[in-house]
């Protein structure tokens, strides 16, 4: 027998065990279960798929709303934590999100679907991401590059300018920074200055953003001088609080989806290679890495992807051989592309764990006025920069000699007063590569020169390198297409 109240649980939508009723007929249902057009009686085919194979729904906007993206490529959900990004859902919570948003994820139609389940479908089709996770120099977001729509997962930690004094900071660069004969200080302030500013136009103004070219910044000294600690104590909080290292990249150039979170690329004294060609080949890796705005991602197991990161490079080593080699080897193309400075003891180092505590504490707090002096910051007048990137081009002299001597173009040099190519009598000796090659091959008894030419253009290369730098000993010129050498003794 069917009580009163049964009647009006039944009524209501309600059985016996307090569950919702689910009516054979949608038309019957109760209006709180008519909600959305997602959910009811079968429709025609028409009115649920159109002829391009998408989901239709009539509230479009609503689904549009529900804030979760789909990483096709990963086959991952991603929606909104508590710490203002996204992190990876599983479709079981995925659904739970969208049914929280008022989309019911039990009741099927006639299909076999659920509100949910057709929410989910119409946002596979029309709101996938090409990518999900942190991106350099992007706040969380949806971003659309080049009608790409990428999802950043994670905001950088931002240091917000504030006026006010940084003595921590200041002695720490005034001091390690300090050389008598050249202002390293204003170049390191002016490559700050332009890299910082442009880091934070990104985070407070929305894109699209001006690409801006700049070069790597190297600093070579003594082991404990100070300069580990300003690239992990200021530089990387500057830029976002991330930094990696691309060296794995730069010697094998895939699988570099690891540099896309940092901002701040590092290179140190574990890359240093005495091995000229890597060299060589890192000097061109370099030049992808800051001269280009488009990266082509590429991560295991998935597709590459061309991105638009925010990189700044920073190369630190000691400044002996051994820590000058994880420089890549000088050359013409490199010349606006890399700072080098020499670095001496800083003062005011912490000698002891407790103080180097107290001191990396002081540098944290003093970062906002030092991110305030940055952006106020300007360069004295007379001072020459670059058009492109809007710093001074420089090279330490002492430094430059000592990577020079480490090329080959030096050794040859050597070579050809040891084995006397100018004779005594001679000015200066004249000639093609080919004809230079053959001459001091013949003057080569020990097969030195073996090792030097390990091509069949090593010889004009290297002779018009020698040309670049040293042109009191080396000068170049064309006749009838052809390149002439005149080489001069030793003044």
């Amino acid at each position: 027998m069917i009580t009163t109240q049964k009647m009006l649980e039944h009524a209501a939508g309600i059985n016996a065990f307090g569950q919702p009723v689910v009516e054979k007929n949608g038309d019957d249902a109760p209006a709180h279960r008519r909600r959305h057009a997602t959910e009811g009686p079968a429709h025609a085919p028409a009115d649920r798929v159109n002829g391009a194979g998408l989901i239709r729904v009539a509230n479009e906007e609503e689904v549009a709303g529900i804030p979760i993206y789909y990483y096709a490529e990963r086959s991952r959900w991603y929606g909104p934590n508590g710490s203002g990004g996204y992190s990876h859902l599983s479709d079981s919570q995925a659904k739970s999100l969208v049914a929280e948003h008022g989309y019911n994820k039990t009741v099927k139609d006639s299909q076999g679907n659920t509100q949910a389940d057709r929410a989910m479908l119409w946002l596979i089709q029309r709101r996938p991401v090409a990518y999900a996770g942190p991106l350099a120099g992007y706040r969380a977001g949806c971003h659309e590059l080049e009608g790409v729509r990428i999802l950043v997962t994670e905001s950088p930690r931002i240091i917000r300018p504030e006026p006010g004094p940084f003595p921590t900071i200041r002695r720490l660069l005034e001091t390690m920074l300090a050389d008598e004969k050249h202002d390293q200080l204003t170049v390191f302030y002016l490559w700050s200055k332009e890299s910082f500013a442009t880091f934070w136009h990104r985070m407070e103004q929305p894109a699209p953003w001006t690409f801006r070219h700049c070069p790597a910044l190297a600093i070579f000294g003594p082991r404990g001088c100070g300069k580990s600690a300003l690239i992990d104590l200021v530089l990387a909080p500057l830029f976002g609080s991330r930094k990696a290292d691309p060296m794995n990249y730069l010697r094998e150039p895939k699988f570099n989806k690891d540099l896309f979170a940092a901002s701040l690329l590092v290179l140190d004294d574990k890359g240093a290679s005495a091995n000229l060609s890597e060299r060589r080949q890192r000097g061109e890796g370099i030049k992808d890495l800051i001269w280009k705005q488009e990266q082509r991602m590429e991560g295991k197991g998935v597709d590459a992807l061309m991105l638009r990161p925010f990189w700044r490079l920073v190369i630190a080593g000691n400044d002996d051989d051994s820590g000058l080699q994880v420089c890549p080897a000088l050359s013409p193309s490199l010349e606006d592309k890399l700072l080098i400075l020499r670095a001496r003891p800083a003062e005011g180092l912490p000698g002891t764990h407790e103080e180097n505590d107290v001191w990396a504490s002081a540098i944290r707090a003093e970062l906002p006025a030092f991110a305030a002096f940055l952006l106020g910051w300007s360069p004295p007048p007379n001072l020459s920069t670059d058009r492109r990137t809007r710093v001074a081009n420089f090279g330490h002299p002492e430094l430059v000699a000592a990577l020079r001597e480490m090329q080959p173009e030096m050794r040859l040099l050597e070579l050809i007063d040891g084995l006397d190519l100018i004779g005594e009598d001679a000015p200066l000796w004249e000639g093609t590569a080919s004809e230079f090659e053959r001459t001091m091959r013949h003057k080569d008894g020990d097969r030195m020169l073996d090792r030097i030419f390990t091509s069949g253009s090593s010889a004009g290369r290297m002779l018009s390198e020698i040309a670049r730098v040293s042109p009191d000993r080396v000068k170049k010129t064309d006749r009838d297409g052809r390149s002439y050498y005149r080489i001069f003794p030793p003044r």
